[in-house]
């Protein structure tokens, strides 16, 4: 059984009061919820403090440049299917300097079907 103490607590860099404590919980119990193993989860970042949340999980990780998490990750979900691959990244980064990957990834995302479905 997959308990919140699986996904670790670690001590973060973020400000007092910052709403990334209640972005990270939010994941850490979706992730129990849906009994994902932590080595069986992908989180994908840019870089920033926003994207600082893998950092505070026990899981395999990925930190790319800004705005290039989406590519990264439908990357890496397409050579692990299996894989729970999560993306996460603050404004800046998908928004600002690294926005033109942004339009292409939800029209990019790949979609895993099995045979007859």
């Amino acid at each position: 059984m997959v308990t919140l103490k699986d996904y670790g607590d670690y001590e973060t860099t973020w400000c007092p009061g910052c709403g990334n404590f209640s972005i990270l919980q939010a994941v850490k119990q979706a992730l129990v919820a849906c009994r994902l193993r932590p080595q069986d989860v992908i989180f994908v970042s840019g870089i920033g403090q926003a994207a600082k949340a893998p950092h505070y999980l026990n899981v395999n990780l990925f930190d790319g440049l800004h705005g290039r998490s989406l590519p990264v990750a439908t990357g890496i979900k397409l050579a692990n299917p299996k894989k729970t691959v999560i993306v996460e990244s603050g404004d800046g980064c998908n928004y600002g300097e690294g926005g033109k990957p942004l339009p292409r990834g939800p029209a990019a995302e790949p979609r895993h079907h099995s045979p007859g479905s």
